[in-house]
C-alpha cells in the first residue's frame, strides 16, 4: 500500500506542522493557542482516512498532497476565529471567556463555511473524471472528506482545547501574581545619606 511504500516521505508533513506551529505562535504571540489550532489537522486527516477506506479509494500521490493541503486550509479557519478572540479579550468589552468565543465564533463561521463550500465545488470536477484518474480523483476525494471532517473539529474540538489553553495561561498569570505580592517591600527613609534638613519652626 502508499500508506506503507511512502513512510520516508512522512517527515515533510510533520515539518509542515512545526513551521505552522511557529507561524501561529508568531502571529497570535501565545504558544498554547497554536496548539489549539494544529489540533484540528490530525481531525482533518482522520476524515481523510474515512474517505479512502470508505470509498475503497487508491491512496497514492494525491492522497498525500490532500494531506499537506489540509494542514493550511484547516489552520485558515482556527486563525479566524482565535483572531477575533484575543481581539474581543483585548478590548475588554466582554468578562466571560464563553461568551467571546461564541461571539468571535458566530462572526466567522459563516464565512468559513463559505470557503469550505467554494473549495468543495472547485474540486468537483476532478471527481467528474472517475477512479481511473491516478493523481486528482484522489486529491479532491481525500480533500473534500478532510474538510469536511474538520469543521466537526472546529465545532467540537477547538472550543475544548482554547478553554484547556486560557485555563492553563490564566493559572501561570495568577502564580506569576502571587510571586509579585510575596516580594518583600522596599521601605523608603525620608532623606537621602548626608542630606542636610533644614530645622522646623516652631
Amino acid at each position: 500500500r502508499f500508506w506503507s511504500q511512502e513512510k520516508a516521505n512522512y517527515y515533510l508533513l510533520f515539518l509542515v506542522i512545526v513551521i505552522i506551529y511557529f507561524v501561529c505562535a508568531i502571529l497570535l504571540e501565545s504558544l498554547l493557542q497554536p496548539l489549539a489550532v494544529i489540533s484540528l489537522i490530525p481531525v482533518s486527516f482522520v476524515g481523510v482516512f474515512l474517505t479512502v477506506s470508505i470509498f475503497n479509494i487508491r491512496p497514492d500521490e494525491g492522497a498525500f498532497a490532500a494531506l499537506i493541503l489540509l494542514s493550511g486550509l484547516v489552520v485558515n479557519a482556527a486563525l479566524y476565529i482565535i483572531n477575533d478572540f484575543n481581539n474581543l479579550l483585548k478590548r475588554g468589552t466582554i468578562t466571560e471567556l464563553k461568551q467571546m468565543y461564541i461571539k468571535a465564533f458566530n462572526m466567522k463561521i459563516i464565512p468559513i463555511f463559505l470557503t469550505v463550500i467554494s473549495t468543495v465545488v472547485g474540486l468537483l470536477p476532478f471527481l467528474a473524471a472517475g477512479r481511473n484518474e491516478r493523481f486528482w480523483f484522489p486529491l479532491a476525494a481525500c480533500t473534500i472528506g478532510g474538510l469536511i471532517f474538520s469543521l466537526l473539529g472546529l465545532i467540537l474540538f477547538l472550543p475544548l482545547f482554547m478553554k484547556l489553553g486560557n485555563r492553563t495561561e490564566r493559572s501561570e498569570l495568577t502564580k506569576a501574581g502571587a510571586e509579585v505580592n510575596q516580594q518583600p517591600a522596599t521601605r523608603t527613609e525620608p532623606g537621602l545619606p548626608g542630606e542636610l534638613t533644614e530645622p522646623q519652626a516652631r
